[in-house]
């Protein structure tokens, strides 16, 4: 598969949008379903409880200069950077992905792919890789804000691919060149299984719009796979800074 335009877009202009991103992977017969079905038993996101109904589950690994993957199994997930919403703040003990999930081929093929089209920017370090399963639900003829307002996340790229959803109107994600609404450079309601938004995230700043009930006689999901990569840097940078 050739990822090289997606490289090249994303060293461009700081991010890409990809809406056929299922094409560029192998994904064997009734794979997407069983995939899909990993978000089915997901786990309430209880430091975001007073901001949006939100279920999750994360798996880390350590990317190493080898480009081996080496799996960190600690659930305890603190974010480099504070959000401007009411959440609990601090360390958030998460639920740890499901063996299956881990093992699924169709995981296994986007996180290589994810990192293949980096591989042009990796350089000789190490990188830590947190993936998050997220549903975001909506009930009730509630809304159900999908991210953080306009924001980074103080990581170095993040890949968003778009799973499902169910009885929503259009949710659509944005990328901004910074924090200001009027810096808006894309706009794209994500509805194809694995379309995905990439975004540099030391540049780019990225948002998406609530979940919200197309009907309200049952509740509203959706389904998103996030991918963080952020390097590691060495006692030796840290004490440069």
């Amino acid at each position: 598969m050739d990822l090289s335009p997606i490289s090249s877009s994303l060293q461009q202009h700081h991010y890409c949008h990809v809406p056929d991103f299922r094409e560029l992977i192998d994904i064997p017969p009734a794979a997407a379903e069983s995939f899909r079905a990993h978000w089915e038993d997901l786990v309430r996101d209880e430091a975001f409880k007073d901001y949006t109904y939100r279920e999750r589950r994360i798996l880390r690994y350590r990317l190493l200069p080898s480009r081996q993957l080496e799996m960190n199994t600690n659930p305890a997930f603190e974010s480099p950077v504070t959000y401007a919403v009411n959440y609990r703040k601090g360390v958030n003990m998460l639920s740890y992905a499901q063996a299956s999930f881990i093992a699924h081929p169709v995981l296994q093929q986007l996180v290589a792919a994810d990192i293949a089209i980096l591989e042009p920017y990796l350089g000789d370090h190490a990188y830590s890789i947190d993936i998050h399963q997220f549903r975001v639900i909506a009930q009730g003829q509630s809304s159900s804000p999908t991210t953080s307002g306009i924001h980074q996340d103080g990581l170095d790229w993040v890949f968003m691919h778009f799973v499902d959803a169910c009885n929503t109107t259009p949710v659509v994600s944005n990328i901004y060149l910074n924090e200001k609404a009027e810096s808006r450079v894309l706009s794209v309601p994500m509805t194809r299984f694995l379309e995905t938004l990439v975004v540099e995230d030391r540049i780019a700043y990225h948002q998406a719009g609530d979940v919200q009930q197309l009907s309200a006689e049952a509740p509203a999901w959706r389904d998103i796979l996030v991918l963080g990569v952020r390097r590691e840097h060495s006692d030796a940078e840290r004490g440069a800074c």
